[in-house]
């Protein structure tokens, strides 16, 4: 009897600590290269209109040329504040190059990327690893009507 006693509350404590095996097998899938580039550029439609078109206008000549791209930043000499102007061009910049672009490959390579140009692409991944999880969480706990 006194066995009894001490054998059921451990079972309980260890039912209660266990870890859920759904949790293990279904771990938060990280989003894929496309979905993040499509996110980046639907945010950043709207955070930088200018930088988006100028990237569109240098993702189509890559397509053309085979080559890479670059955008860089227009420097108006007098200016207090970096203006949110950029230019295609075929040859790399210098602290003025903000983004090269290779079709061929789908890269972008950040050179001076700054905040002021827009979310980045890590925060766009982050953001969309945050709401699968947020998603998953919900699904779990069946609220919402997320199934």
């Amino acid at each position: 009897m006194f066995k009894l006693l001490i054998l059921l509350p451990a079972i309980a404590l260890m039912m209660g600590c266990a870890i859920s095996i759904h949790s293990i097998n279904n771990p938060i899938a990280e989003p894929n290269a496309t979905e993040v580039r499509d996110a980046w550029f639907e945010v950043l439609d709207l955070a930088n209109p200018d930088l988006h078109d100028s990237l569109l206008v240098a993702l189509h000549l890559s397509r053309q040329t085979g080559a890479e791209v670059f955008v860089r930043r227009l420097e108006i000499e007098g200016a207090k504040t970096p203006p949110q102007r950029y230019r295609v061009s075929a040859e790399r910049g210098s602290s003025d190059n903000v983004v090269g672009v290779n079709f061929a490959t789908r890269e972008f390579l950040f050179d001076h990327y700054l905040p002021t140009d827009g979310p980045s692409m890590q925060d766009i991944r982050t953001r969309l690893r945050n709401a699968a999880s947020i998603r998953r969480i919900k699904r779990d706990l069946g609220i919402f009507g997320v199934r």
